[in-house]
């Protein structure tokens, strides 16, 4: 599969945009890599962008002089190229990522440094300047990253991540071009707080073309730039030392990260299953089950360390944006190597030797979301695409911790999916239990209670602490409690009240409302803004004292844990005799509640069984159904051994 949409030299370049006839070549590279076509709107922005910007590099294509000979091509003479030709490459994707740069020149600086520059592209005709973050704009309606800061964000990531820039040498350039932006818009993204940042990636504006084309002659204008273009194209995902320090550090430095008994042992199994597939260039398949606290991130974090150690390519890989945001921003500095499930759609095949898939229960029968345009859209399912991609596939996943209907991910479907294909598939069951305090009894009584599991005592005695509230305030207090002596403690709720989007001057809206008592989901994310993990909301929930007054839904929750939890069952699944019983109209999760009864009691379940699971120490429970509160009251008053 092709990594980008049009490459050749910036003579060629400049021929074919300026004539008009590039977006005509992009849109039957697309066409050959995704089965449909663009959408007219993109194609339009194409037309418009590369043009702009081949009419702006003319001069500098116009020097490009003299000729060398290059390796004969196929079935015909030498090649001639410019000696000191730039090269270019258009809507470049960056491996195991689901972004795309605009634009890569790449060449020799003035100092013989192979470079190349990414080149973000903008058609905005105004903006203005977000208030809440550093380095955010406004155009278009929307909320976006300094148009500098992004080009920036993406030559990092290369330098980062790209081999042609952590093995071979290129160095990374970031520049921004508003080719439609006026004085006054560019006076705004001038100002005086984005100094640092336009220092390290420039940014142009309507007018300013020479200044653009100057920039980049420093940069890239020197020779070589079919060969660094090949070795940008030609390359692959491949963590940089720097990185690869930062991931062993946190690592290290963090008790739980370290593997004990029956993780070892699956840890060591998979390592050999990487060495059996890289040696033999067959595929294998590894499944890992295990429930709530059982270490199974565990294994897969110290999988990466190791698999980037070695030089292997891997990723860590989840379905929930709230758990990748927060592993990215606890291994920042390493936060590449944490992507979406999704992200393996435009993946080359085999190319990741290891594809570390956690919360797989989580995977779905597609990556398209209701964002996806109907051109982009795929009948591959996730797990297809994560076998195509991937040398290695491991999949670490929970049975009773499916919480959509979309969601599909089970032992069953592991198994089918690697024998359609005929690859090897080793199981493993972790039981040791790491979360709540260790206590397997906990676990055990929980899924007792919800139906997973036999029925079981409450025989934890002094090593859990379980309680039930009768009044949402005795939840913060125990909370604060908590807190108070050094804990990390948090508030979370049945999908039973709505989740309203922040007001308009920031606040949010205390939707969970239990009488007088009145309190507000965590941040809902804005799609339309864009977060870097330190600043996400999900991590701000998880990880900072913002998350203290705020609730967490299972979609908030789920992949975490903290030492006190206080949860509010709602009545959307309440006991009624011998049975659990969904009840749809108490439900505002509008997936959940079109499963059908069956369906959504089944998801429910589930959900209560995250939520009552994230404690590593205490679990505070308030009911608000008066007979499934005293069920649960009898359950716990049951006889103790």
């Amino acid at each position: 599969m092709s990594v980008d949409l049009w490459h050749g030299a910036l003579v060629d370049f400049v021929r074919t945009a300026g004539g008009g006839a590039i977006a005509g070549d992009m849109t039957r590279a697309f066409l050959g890599a995704h089965g449909a076509l663009p959408g007219t709107s993109e194609v339009r922005s194409w037309d418009r962008s590369l043009a702009a910007l081949a009419d702006a590099l003319r001069d500098l294509a116009d020097r490009d002089v003299g000729v060398v000979l290059r390796s004969p091509r196929r079935g015909g003479a030498a090649a001639e190229a410019p000696v000191t030709a730039v090269g270019v490459s258009t809507e470049y994707h960056l491996p195991l990522s689901g972004r795309r740069i605009d634009v890569l020149l790449c060449g020799s600086d003035g100092a013989h440094r192979k470079t190349a520059v990414a080149l973000e592209l903008k058609q905005w005709s105004d903006v203005t300047l977000a208030e809440d973050d550093e380095e955010n704009v406004r155009a278009a309606g929307a909320e976006h990253p300094h148009p500098s800061r992004q080009a920036l964000d993406y030559a990092e990531w290369l330098a980062a991540y790209h081999s042609a820039f952590t093995k071979e040498g290129v160095r990374a350039g970031a520049v921004a071009w508003c080719h439609h932006l006026g004085a006054a818009g560019r006076a705004r993204l001038h100002d005086a707080r984005f100094a640092a940042l336009l220092e390290r990636s420039p940014l142009f504006g309507d007018g300013e073309a020479p200044g653009l084309a100057s920039f980049l002659e420093t940069q890239v204008g020197s020779g070589h730039g079919l060969d660094v273009l090949e070795r940008v194209v030609g390359g692959t995902f491949a963590p940089s030392a720097t990185v690869l320090a930062r991931l062993e550090e946190v690592l290290r430095s963090g008790g739980e990260w370290h593997l004990l008994g029956e993780q070892r042992v699956a840890h060591q199994a998979i390592h050999a299953e990487v060495r059996r597939a890289r040696a033999s260039r067959g595929r294998r398949a590894v499944l890992v089950r295990g429930a709530p606290g059982t270490g199974k991130t565990v294994i897969a974090v110290q999988l990466l360390a190791d698999a980037a150690r070695l030089g292997w390519c891997a990723v860590h890989a989840t379905g929930g944006k709230a758990f990748t945001t927060t592993l990215r921003s606890k291994f920042r500095g390493a936060n590449g190597l944490f992507v979406w499930n999704w992200d393996f759609r435009k993946q080359p095949s085999g190319s990741v030797d290891l594809a570390l898939v956690d919360e797989a229960h989580r995977l779905r029968t597609t990556s398209d979301t209701y964002r996806t345009p109907k051109v982009k859209r795929s009948d591959r399912s996730q797990i297809d695409e994560i076998f195509d991609a991937s040398q290695v596939a491991v999949f670490f996943l929970d049975e009773h911790q499916f919480v959509r209907p979309n969601e599909i991910g089970t032992s069953a479907m592991v198994r089918a999916a690697a024998a359609a294909r005929g690859i090897p598939l080793r199981e493993f069951d972790l039981a040791a239990q790491f979360r709540c305090g260790g206590c397997t009894e906990y676990v055990a009584w929980v899924d007792g209670l919800l139906g997973f599991g036999p029925v079981a005592p409450p025989a934890w005695s002094d090593r859990y602490q379980v309680t039930l509230a009768e009044r949402p305030e005795a939840l913060e207090e125990g909370a604060a409690a908590a807190t108070a002596r050094g804990e990390r403690a948090r508030l979370l709720a049945g999908f039973c009240w709505p989740w309203s989007a922040p007001n308009p001057d920031g606040t949010l809206v205390p939707d969970v409302e239990i009488g007088a008592w009145r309190r507000p989901w965590n941040r809902k994310r804005d799609e339309k803004k864009s977060y870097s993990p330190r600043t996400d909301p999900y991590t701000l929930w998880a990880e900072t004292d913002a998350g203290r007054h705020e609730l967490g839904c299972v979609y908030s929750a789920q992949g975490f844990e903290f030492d006190h939890v206080g949860v509010i069952w709602g009545p959307d699944l309440v006991r009624r005799g011998d049975a659990w019983v969904a009840q749809p109209q108490a439900s505002y999760d509008r997936p959940v509640r079109g499963a059908g009864l069956e369906g959504m009691q089944r998801l429910v379940r589930n959900a209560y069984r995250v939520l009552l699971t994230r404690g590593t120490r205490a679990t505070a429970v308030l009911c608000l159904d008066a007979e499934t509160h005293a069920y649960l009251r009898a359950r716990l008053e049951g006889p103790r051994s």
